[in-house]
Parts: C-alpha cells; structure tokens; sequence
C-alpha cells in the first residue's frame, strides 16, 4: 500500500472520479436549464408565426371599441373552422396548446381537436407577465394543467392600441425530463465505461512507471551483497523513468568495474608485498644460520635493499594516494614551467640513453611562469616521462612539448611506441588500472601513477588527455599561467 505504484495509481484513480463527478454534476445542474431555454426560443418563434396565419391577423379580430365590431369580429375568429383548422395543425406541429385568450383572460378559442379549456380564466398574474415581458413560471397554468410547463405569451392590441387580448402557447416539460433522463443515462453509463478504461490505463502506467523503481531497489540489495551483474532494462519512451534506468546502468557499470580494479588491486598488492618480503625473509634466514657464504652476502644485501626500496615505493604511492584523496590542499605559487621540465628531462637521460631514444622539444627560450604546486607537477612530469621511456620503443623518438591553446598552457609528452589497447584508454587514469595485464612490460606497477597524475591535476581543476593510435602515444594537461 505504501508502494510507488500504489500512490500513483491512488492519485491518478482520485483526479479521474472527482473530474467525472465535477463533469456529471454540471451536466444535470445546466442541462435542465439549457432544454428549457432552447424550448422557450422555440415557443417564441411559434407564436410570432401563429400571430399570423395566412389570413388570419389574430390582432385585427379582437377586441374593437365600438361593441358592434367586437361581437362580429369576435365571432368571426371563434366560429371560423379554417382558424380552427390552422390552430390544430400549428399544435400538432410544435406540440404546443395554442389558447387565443380575450381582453377579460377569458379562454375564448383553443388548439386542441377537444377541448374544454374554453371559457376558463387565465390568472390575472400570468397576464400580467405577458404584458411585462417576463418569463412564465413553470407552474404557472397550474389551474389548466396539472404537470410542469413551458409557456409564452403574446399581447393582442386592438387597433386603437388597447389590449385586446392575448395569445398563450404552452408546451409540456415531460419530453424535456425524458430526454434529459435518456441523456443522463447515456452520459453515465459512457463516464462508467470511461472511468474503467481510464482507470485501467492509469493502472497500467503506474505499473510501467514503477516496475524500473522495483528493479532498481532489487539491483541495489543485490549490489548491497556484492553482486554487481544485475541490470535495469531500459524501455523504449526516453522518458525520466527510462533516463533514470541508463544513469542506474551506468553507475552499476562503474561499480562492477571499480570492483574489479579493487579486486586486481588486492591480488597486484598481494603479489607486490609477498615476493619482496618472502626474498628478504629467505636471504635473512640464509645469512643468519650460514647458508650463504660470507663472501657473498654483499651481493645478496644489495638484493635484499633493492626489495626493501620496492616495498617503500608502494608504501610511499599508498600514502600519496591517501593524501591526495583526503583533499590535502596543494601549495599554489608561480614558477617557470620551462625550467622544471628541462631539469626533469635531464634526470632521464640515463633511461634514455639506455633505450637508445632520440629527445626532441619544442620549449619556449624564455621562462613561462606557471600558478601551480611545483612538487605536484614534478611528480605529473616525473609519472608521464617514466611511462614514454619504459613503454617506447627502443631507438624511437620521444618529444616533450609546451604550447598555448585557448588561454591554458598546454604540456604534451608523446613517444613512439606500441598504442595502447582502445578498450583500455577510457579507463587508463582509472586507480589500479594496468593495461599491460601480461605484467610483461612493467612487473612492478601497480596501476597507480596515470591516477595520481589525474589527481593531482584534478585538484588544482586542470584537465589530462591521452591519444594513442598508429604507434604514437601522447598524454597532454594544462596548466594555468602566472598572472604575475
């Protein structure tokens, strides 16, 4: 019940009922209303049209001043049976009783085949509003009619411009109630087959829109437990749901791949500790209880020394991971990058000349004064110039370069050499990742200097690329330059 899906199912449910029911009670509230006006217009137009029936002026037959012309004219009108005829054809039509009404409201002709409407009175108050040009109550030929009506009315002026009489035209409400009730009955039953399908709609997408929440919140247990292999199936919308599906697949693809880089991890460190100490601990044991002569313990000291300056390089990468990580502030200030450079440079001409590569720069003559941690850099420096030598190939060519590109200060160090795997370099800055999985190249890495490098320049908000294709391998990062 306290489900995503429930709620949203819950809400959309609730919004349809209340705008079905809010729809519903307008319609019976307005449609009585609307019917009635529409058959008061059309009683209004029928007696304007009765008013006239061909040869029959109803105005000219009513009451006269002169008592002689009122009596015959008045005769005239209740005796005529094509009148009569015309009246009834005019009821049947508009469905409609036509009462032709004196002076007195004395009934005096009616529309109906028989009737006994005539010689009853027509309340003085309905008068009245016919005069006033109001509208008629709907009870208001109550002593006529016993149901509810619809009822107009026309004034009869005599030719000296006095009433004469009046002409009434008054419809039953049944047919109005019937259709209103056959309207309400469709309109409810077409809203009850709306509201299910609406509802089940509602209930569909709620689930649509829930299930990924699901599969996430069983992916995140699962991960909770280590098992990094579960994925959200993303749908074909590309809606927020969908979008929040990719982003959860990307996150479980960066965990599985950290945890892989952890587990490589654990196993590279495993293997760097073991064999240095298990060859300390032997050439000890050796010494110590005389199974290596005298005479060569000089050369396995130096060998044990060697182990314990490998044991310290990995101690001391530890420990400048960890201080980079805990977001020790770097010590900014300005320095010639020029310089540091060619000073570093100079300290790999052993390892150069070894590999028998061919150094060619492309440094500025003058100094370019840099805002940066000058330990920082040398150790960036230190990182790719150790990579371009141990990974270039022997007797290729090896260039260190400086330039300026869109108001940063560029370093680039690129080497000829074999490329480095396309499937590797998106994780190539990435903590103990070695793209040389052999360990054939460098046995001694533990895949951590390219994420120290990436670090250090992280944290003084410059950026590090590396390109590698058609045996050249170049890594670049900015610097900012020295305002001063």
């Amino acid at each position: 019940m306290n489900s995503a899906f429930f709620r949203s199912f819950l809400v959309t449910a609730t919004l349809i009922l209340v705008s079905f029911l809010s729809l519903g009670i307008l319609f019976v509230s307005l449609a009585p209303s609307y019917l009635s006006s529409q058959r008061h217009s059309q009683l209004e137009e029928h007696a304007d049209f009765a008013l006239n029936l061909r040869g029959y002026r109803i105005e000219d037959y009513v009451y006269h001043d002169n008592f002689l012309d009122q009596w015959i004219h008045r005769t005239q009108l209740t005796t005529s049976p094509d009148f009569k005829l015309m009246l009834n054809v005019v009821d049947s039509m508009t469905g409609a009783t036509i009462f032709v009404v004196d002076h007195n409201g004395v009934i005096i002709i009616c529309s109906e085949a028989s009737c006994d409407h005539v010689g009853k009175d027509i309340p003085e108050g309905v008068l009245q509003s016919i005069q006033e040009s109001r509208s008629l109550d709907a009870h208001a030929l109550g002593v006529l009619f016993p149901d509810t009506r619809v009822t107009v009315g026309r004034v009869l002026y005599s030719p000296s411009g006095e009433v004469g009489g009046y002409m009434v035209l008054s419809s039953t409400a049944a047919w109005q109630n019937d259709l209103l009730g056959g309207f309400t009955r469709l309109f409810w039953m077409a809203g009850i087959a709306v509201l299910m399908i609406s509802c089940l709609s509602a209930y569909v997408a709620s689930r649509r829109m829930a299930r990924p929440l699901q599969l996430m919140a069983h992916a995140s247990r699962s991960f909770a437990q280590g098992d990094f292999g579960i994925r959200v199936p993303r749908g074909k919308a590309a809606d927020e749901v969908d979008n929040l599906a990719e982003a959860f697949n990307a996150m479980a693809d960066a965990l599985q791949k950290a945890e892989e880089l952890r587990s490589g991890f654990v196993a590279n460190v495993s293997h760097e500790l073991k064999t240095p100490m298990t060859t300390i601990a032997g050439f000890i044991d050796g010494i110590l209880d005389g199974t290596i002569p005298e005479q060569k313990r000089t050369e396995y000291l130096s060998a044990i020394r060697l182990e314990v300056i490998r044991l310290s390089r990995l101690v001391s990468s530890m420990l400048n991971i960890a201080r980079l990580q805990s977001g020790q502030a770097l010590t900014l200030k300005p320095f010639d990058i020029v310089d540091l450079l060619c000073r570093i440079l100079l300290s790999f001409e052993g390892a150069i000349e070894k590999k028998d590569m061919q150094v060619e720069t492309a440094l500025p003559e003058e100094a370019v004064t840099v805002l940066a941690d000058p330990d920082a850099i040398t150790q960036v420096v230190n990182n790719l110039l150790d990579n371009a030598v141990k990974y270039g190939a022997v007797g290729g060519r090896l260039w260190v370069t400086l330039n300026k590109k869109g108001g940063k200060l560029c370093v680039a160090v690129r080497n000829e050499g074999p490329d480095i795997p396309p499937e590797d370099l998106p994780y190539i800055f990435e903590r103990f990742h070695k793209a040389d999985k052999s360990r054939g190249v460098d046995k001694a890495s533990l895949g951590l200097g390219l994420y120290i490098v990436k670090t250090i320049l992280g944290n003084m908000h410059e950026n590090i690329t590396v390109t590698s294709k058609n045996g050249m391998t170049e890594f670049s990062f900015t610097l900012s330059e020295s305002k001063r």
